[in-house]
């Protein structure tokens, strides 16, 4: 009996810790790269996005033509009573040509606010690609938490088997008592239990992965069988300087202003009027004794009397004003707001690695070395059950604890990336 104590306690110290030698060819870092960029491609929301960037575009380069001119002909003077031109010394057929000529300096103020316009969409486009990154990375390393803790889980039911099947043992010859099993049955039911609720979420996690790739809903994603914690890269002094240059949101926003200021320049433009200018000739037919019957020429210049269009173009000016002052409240409170966003995941990346380091070099082996001892007095009387089964509850809790805080540090990683806007928080964006 004692030695199949021993050999079960060695060989769960053994597998223990040979999970990071298992796992040196893993690469779960460039798994996820393909996955993001995947995800960026084939995302139909961010291809709607890049089809409005471009409509935008288009209408750009056409917010700043000019009006069409108009020509028209005209068969003008003819008597009543014969319908020709020849009948009058007037009569003839006349050509117009008429153009609107915009307000001074509209054009280049139309094309300044379109262009700032489509630098707005780009920038929007940029930032969903930034959030869409976010929530791959956060699926993948929440599916990949979910599988290492069923597989931690079913090591714990298999061990809490090994150790029914040695209980009943000693059971049948009146060495414990039959609280032992019960309990011992508890835990695993509980902990196979628990296994149904891991399944769950990788099916809930693989499809929301499957619906950001645009795959099939029930494809299956390779995930590390092993990670390793990541320490904070940088501080948070440089994340912020990083977020208000890299930023895509912030980016959008300061555009937006721009294109409010572009604006209301633009209204005040409107305010002045629009000028028509234009020329007729007029072709003769008729020559008389004091009319040669010489063709006309005649030019003109008509300007509208700015009576509506002043208010509209003041109250369009207020209007962009007003919309610019708004746009500056909101780029103040997202600064703000990333500043405190990027606080709280400076704490928790760092309570994280540092949970992760003292579960895997302290806490942990502790444990293991508590469970062994545990297992070996009560093989011979010395321990008693209580204590034999804290020791693998504990254990089970650490373990998981270690694997919860060691994933944390990725899913904080992300996070910092998606705030400050930047595929890596080191060295160039």
């Amino acid at each position: 009996m004692r030695m199949r104590f021993r050999r079960f306690t060695h060989t769960l110290i053994l597998s223990t810790f040979l999970w990071p030698v298992a796992a040196a060819g893993d690469d779960p870092t460039l798994d996820l790269t393909l996955l993001v960029d995947e995800a960026i491609a084939q995302n139909p929301n961010l291809e709607a996005m890049r089809d409005r960037t471009r409509e935008l575009t288009e209408l750009a380069e056409i917010s700043n033509a000019w009006p069409d001119p108009y020509v028209s002909v005209e068969y003008m003077n003819a008597p009543v009573d014969s319908f020709s031109i020849s009948d009058h010394p007037m009569g003839g057929v006349q050509f117009k040509l008429q153009q609107r000529l915009p307000e001074w300096g509209w054009t280049r103020a139309a094309k300044e606010v379109a262009e700032h316009g489509v630098e707005r969409s780009r920038h929007a486009r940029a930032e969903a690609e930034v959030q869409l990154r976010r929530s791959v990375e956060t699926l993948y390393w929440k599916l990949a938490l979910s599988r290492l803790l069923e597989g931690v889980t079913e090591e714990h039911i298999a061990r809490t088997i090994e150790l029914i099947r040695a209980l009943r043992i000693r059971y049948e010859v009146g060495n414990t008592g039959q609280n032992a099993l019960l309990r011992l049955g508890v835990l695993r039911d509980r902990l196979q239990d628990d296994l149904g609720d891991f399944r769950r979420a990788e099916r809930e996690l693989s499809a929301g992965l499957a619906r950001a790739l645009a795959r099939e809903p029930n494809h299956r994603f390779d995930t590390p069988k092993v990670v390793e914690a990541v320490l904070p890269e940088g501080d948070v002094e440089a994340w912020i300087g990083y977020a208000q240059q890299d930023r895509p949101e912030l980016a959008a926003i300061r555009e937006e202003i721009k294109q409010q200021e572009k604006a209301a320049a633009l209204a005040r433009i409107r305010v002045r009027p629009e000028v028509d200018v234009w020329m007729k000739y007029r072709l003769r037919t008729v020559a008389t004794p004091t009319d040669d019957g010489t063709d006309f020429f005649s030019a003109g210049v008509s300007v509208p009397i700015p009576w509506g269009s002043r208010k509209r173009g003041l109250g369009g000016e207020a209007a962009s004003l007003a919309a610019r002052d708004g746009a500056s409240a909101r780029l103040a409170a997202a600064l703000d707001e990333i500043e405190a966003e990027l606080i709280a995941v400076e704490a928790s990346w760092n309570r994280a690695a540092e949970k992760a380091a003292t579960y895997r070099d302290t806490l942990t082996p502790a444990a293991l070395a508590a469970l062994e001892t545990t297992l070996s007095d009560f093989s011979v009387g010395r321990a008693e059950f209580s204590t034999l089964y804290e020791a693998e509850v504990d254990l089970l809790v650490l373990e998981r604890s270690y694997l919860s805080a060691t994933v944390e540090t990725h899913l904080q990683r992300a996070a910092a990336r998606a705030i400050t806007g930047r595929r890596t928080l080191g060295g160039s964006p």
